[in-house]
């Protein structure tokens, strides 16, 4: 299943299971090595605003943000690890697609 359609469902109120997560996880990390090489990934897109909403994070956000800021509230990192929010933002600044 593709990440957005997961991502469009948990913003319709449905849960995500532990096997979507697992799913989310290694779609978050395939994507955060594609935007090293391609700046064509649609990862790096604006993600609709229902989808920001619900991932609580600003309006005109990528998927990529969404996708981490909802991994991170949906399983949470152990205390003292970076969060994917954070890991993505990072990594988006290295790469050029965020100004500083």
């Amino acid at each position: 299943m593709n990440y957005q359609i997961l991502l469009e469902s948990y913003a319709s109120g449905e849960d995500i299971s532990k096997d979507e997560l697992s799913l989310l996880e290694l779609e978050l990390d395939s994507q955060l090595e594609s935007i090293k090489f391609s700046r064509t990934q649609g990862c790096t897109e604006k993600a609709p605003k229902h989808i920001c909403v619900v991932a609580q994070i600003c309006e005109g956000s990528s998927w990529i943000t969404c996708l981490a800021s909802i991994l991170d509230k949906s399983n949470p990192l152990s205390l003292g690890k970076k969060s994917r929010g954070a890991k993505v933002i990072d990594a988006l600044l290295h790469n050029n697609y965020l100004m500083n």
